[in-house]
């Protein structure tokens, strides 16, 4: 029972998070033509990530396996998502599924999943800037250029709020789980 509910969470949420994506993340950009937008969205999805890894139970792989279906949708529909954005997602779910999920156990023991749904996204959201700013330097631009041009002046800029919004979007993913955990019992 659980790897059929598991799988339909999995896919459900790669499929969240794609649309959001494509709604908040893609058209923004080229409504208004400013780069990065989308990181004024973050809460968006930082509750679908938050209730999503609230609802695998610190169950290694889901996370991953979600952030490989979405990018593989979002490399195949969307134009402008790139095989740097998506190598960034995956290396970030990675983490995010190997690390906190391997503290899930200590925040449910403790009744403290609402900090483990705060921290897990604060970090995500966070350190996403820092990896593609990495691997963007190492295979398109020189290093000093995507600093110059892209993270200092864009990521440095939008960071209090991406921090602001992953916190919020943590604890209303957490409200929400607890909905959810209530409709189910």
């Amino acid at each position: 029972m659980k790897n059929s509910k598991d799988l339909a969470l999995i896919i459900m949420f790669a499929v969240l998070n794609l649309v959001l994506m494509i709604l908040i993340g893609q058209v923004p950009e080229l409504i208004t033509g400013i780069p990065a937008i989308g990181y004024a969205f973050i809460i968006f999805y930082a509750i679908t990530q938050s209730v999503a890894i609230l609802m695998y139970e610190g169950r290694r792989w889901r996370l991953v396996m979600q952030a490989f279906i979405f990018n593989t949708m979002a490399l195949l529909s969307v134009a402008t998502w790139t095989r740097i954005a998506a190598l960034v997602s995956l290396i970030s779910s990675i983490i995010v599924d190997v690390v906190f999920n391997s503290l899930y156990g200590y925040f449910k023991r403790k009744d403290k999943l609402l900090w483990f749904a705060v921290v897990t996204q604060v970090y995500s959201w966070t350190s996403q800037p820092i990896w593609t700013l990495l691997f963007v330097s190492l295979f398109l631009s020189p290093f000093e250029s995507v600093l110059r041009n892209w993270f200092i002046p864009i990521i440095l800029v939008v960071l209090p709020a991406i921090i602001v919004e992953a916190i919020a979007g943590g604890y209303i993913g957490y409200k929400t789980y607890e909905r959810v955990k209530k409709v189910q019992n």
